[in-house]
Order: structure tokens, then sequence, then C-alpha cells
């Protein structure tokens, strides 16, 4: 006979696949947050990130108070080497990105190297994102140890604004 460590009545589903080629499916993954107490609403998109341990995704807070939205670009690069200290975003139209960093960390070292991670925002605006919503965000993050390119779908950028707003 076999015994789990179940509770009766939690029924716990794994997250539905995304279809990255369907605005519904991403709009329906990004997390809509209201905190009561900071008076806003916090919506987060999918991981759109191709590499494995790395993280892209739009983000961004409404306030109660004068109804504005806030809007973010937000990377977490995972790479092996020194560090890069990223400084300096800049996208495939020339546009120069406001950039601020959240942390630095390492994940691990073996002999020879360490694993690290550089947490960033962007601060954009809906009518950066509305203009790029029928092509790609391309941008590259740079810094005097290296840089990394980055890419936010044009679909995601479509379903996203139909969540944010």
């Amino acid at each position: 006979m076999l015994a789990g460590c179940a509770e009766p009545g939690l029924n716990i589903a794994p997250k539905p696949k995304i279809n990255w080629n369907d605005a519904q499916s991403i709009a329906s993954a990004i997390s809509v947050q209201r905190d009561d107490l900071k008076k806003t609403t916090n919506f987060k998109g999918p991981n759109s990130s191709k590499g494995i341990l790395d993280t892209v995704l739009l983000r961004a807070w409404k306030s109660d108070e004068g109804g504005g939205v806030s809007y973010q670009i937000y990377v977490i690069d995972y790479y092996h080497g020194d560090w890069r200290f990223y400084d300096t975003v800049s996208d495939s139209k020339g546009n120069i990105l406001n950039i601020t960093l959240d942390s630095r960390d390492v994940s691990a070292c073996d002999y020879s190297t360490c694993a690290h991670h550089e947490h960033l925002g962007m601060n954009i605006s809906r009518e950066y994102l509305e203009k790029n919503q029928g092509n790609d965000i391309v941008f590259k993050i740079s810094g005097k140890g290296g840089e990394e390119t980055f890419i936010i779908p044009s679909i995601y950028i479509k379903a996203f604004l139909s969540v944010a707003k």
C-alpha cells in the first residue's frame, strides 16, 4: 500500500505552459498583485529569456493616487568569469535606457572561476513600449567587464500592454 503526505483538499496544479506565439497565452501568465498597504497594483510578466538561468521580463506598478503606471524592463544576467559591472543599456534603435542596479550576487565558485548574477532594472515609459510593440525590443547591457544582448518579443510587449494599464 502506498501512503502520501498530501493535505486533503489541497490541489497543486503545475503552472500552465506558455505559448510564446499567442498573446492571450502570454497575457494569462502575467501576475497581477494588489498591495493594499502601499495602495498599488503590481504587474509582472513571465520570464521570456532564452537563457536557462537568465531572467528577462516586463513589470509595472500602478498607484491608486493619481493612477499613474510605472514600467520597467527587469533582467537578471547569469554568467561565469569576472564581474561585468553593467552600467549602460542601449537598444537597437540607438536609444540609451536608464539602468538601475538592484544587486550583484556570486552564485558559485570553483577552482578557476565564479558564476555571477547581476539584477538590473531599466525604467521605461508606456509610450516606449507602444512604439516597440510592432517589433522586438533588442537591447545590449554593457559594463567594463563585458556585455550581453537580450530580446523582448513584440507579442510579449502587446500582451503586457493589454494587462498592465
